[in-house]
């Protein structure tokens, strides 16, 4: 462990209850907040004391991080937690806390945490660019090629404070600040009349991440609740990658498909006009008219193969029941298959109207090579004839399985993207600026 973090330490007399408070920055610490009697007070170079404010609302809990702690942050840097503040929003309830962060060899840092969010914050050399919008508002800052879109403005309000701090944090009252987001990254402005304007860069953290970086459980730490402003959405960072990867799998399952269908053996082998016979009248056991047909014989030359049968037929204000028998002729085994088509129409109040279809199709796989015929059962309503036609393709082109095959590669993707549809929904419900990106 880095020796300069552990051995750095001073005490301070409060002047409010003469408790000793540690701090550990005995160089740049000036303000300090008294965990005994919760007053605010000052040291001026002289040595002596000067009381700021005495804090009233003091939490009930006490913070997941405790004074002195030390943790390994994201930057891979040494940091011990030295003050922490609980801040509001002057126009809103909204209320975080604050952790400082010190390092005696880089300086400052801050940890935040909001409903469970955590964010680590670190000052910024670097001047952004803030583009204002048609209203005269800050709209976007930049960060070289990242847009950071305004989250939130507003101006903090100090509730209570613990530990040091290098400046007089009630001047903080005074700042207007300004949020920009381009998750999980957010960029910070900080400015007031007659101060020079400073920026902040801040990133996302897991809780997990601040639990395994100061040695806590989770249950240490608070819950999460909502969307944070920064939090990634589902799929992260690798949501353009799973975009480009669909995309490509989408491209060589069309490739493929296109590929297989020119080689497939495919053609029509059979188109055979039917009529059924008109029966007499019903009787007691039978409505309908029906005796076998017998098509010519056709070849099935590639198989195993999928036969197509397509159906076609004149009912009108009817129905025909087919019931189709495919007959291998020389080793007599057979595939059946019944279909029912009907079709009525009509006008009722003015208004036409119709219903069914007057074609129907099935699918046959796995049929053997070899001569075949069909034997066909028609049967209608009573004093009626149907012509029907049947059409029998030898491995026709099959689209439901480039579509299941489309669809599977689809599924993730499409439920990531309305989760994350959701997720930017939430994230902006809690701004006071429109989502620049909406779905």
């Amino acid at each position: 462990m880095n020796d300069g973090i552990t051995s750095l330490e001073a005490r301070v007399t409060c002047p409010g209850c003469l408790a000793q408070c540690t701090y550990y920055d005995p160089v740049g610490s000036s303000v300090f907040g008294c965990t005994e009697c919760h007053t605010l007070f000052k040291r001026q170079r002289n040595g002596t004391t000067e009381r700021l404010k005495k804090f009233q609302d003091v939490p009930r809990v006490a913070p997941a991080l405790a004074l002195g702690s030390i943790g390994t942050l994201p930057d891979g840097l040494l940091y011990r937690v030295t003050g922490y503040m609980l801040r509001k929003e002057a126009s809103s309830p909204a209320r975080w806390l604050e952790f400082m962060l010190f390092n005696p060899d880089t300086g400052y840092a801050q940890l935040a945490v909001y409903e469970g969010h955590w964010t680590f914050i670190k000052p910024s050399s670097e001047k952004h660019l803030g583009l204002p919008g048609l209203s005269g508002s800050h709209r976007v800052a930049l960060d070289g090629d990242t847009e950071f879109a305004i989250y939130n403005k507003y101006q903090p309000r100090i509730l209570y404070a613990v530990g040091e701090f290098d400046w007089n944090i009630l001047d903080d009252e005074q700042l207007t600040v300004t949020e920009f987001v381009a998750p999980p990254r957010m960029l910070i402005e900080e400015k007031a009349k007659n101060w020079p304007v400073h920026w902040y860069r801040a990133e996302h953290i897991e809780p997990r991440q601040v639990a395994q970086a100061f040695g806590l459980t989770m249950s240490r730490l608070p819950y999460r609740s909502g969307v944070g402003a920064v939090q990634p959405p589902p799929g992260g960072s690798s949501w353009p990658l799973l975009k480009k990867l669909t995309g490509l799998l989408l491209a060589l399952l069309l490739l493929t498909e296109l590929v297989l269908s020119n080689q497939r053996y495919h053609h029509q082998i059979l188109r055979q006009e039917f009529a059924s016979e008109i029966g007499g009248p019903p009787t007691a056991t039978s409505e309908a008219t029906g005796k076998v047909q017998v098509s010519e014989s056709f070849n099935v030359e590639n198989g195993p193969a999928v036969l197509d049968f397509e159906i076609h037929c004149n009912v009108n204000n009817t129905w025909l029941e087919l019931p189709v028998s495919l007959v291998n002729e020389q080793t007599g085994q057979g595939f059946e298959f019944t279909k029912s088509i009907e079709y009525y129409n009509g006008v009722e109040d003015g208004e036409s109207w119709s219903e069914g279809r007057v074609d129907a199709e099935a699918t046959i796989a796995q049929v053997p090579a070899g001569r075949y015929h069909l034997n066909l059962y028609p049967s209608t309503d009573y004093n009626h004839q149907i012509f029907f036609s049947v059409t029998v393709t030898e491995n026709p082109w099959v689209p439901s399985n480039l579509f299941l095959a489309m669809l599977a590669v689809l599924l993730y993707p499409t439920v990531l993207y309305f989760l994350r549809g959701a997720h930017e929904q939430n994230r902006w419900n809690h701004s006071n600026f429109p989502n620049p990106h909406p779905l």
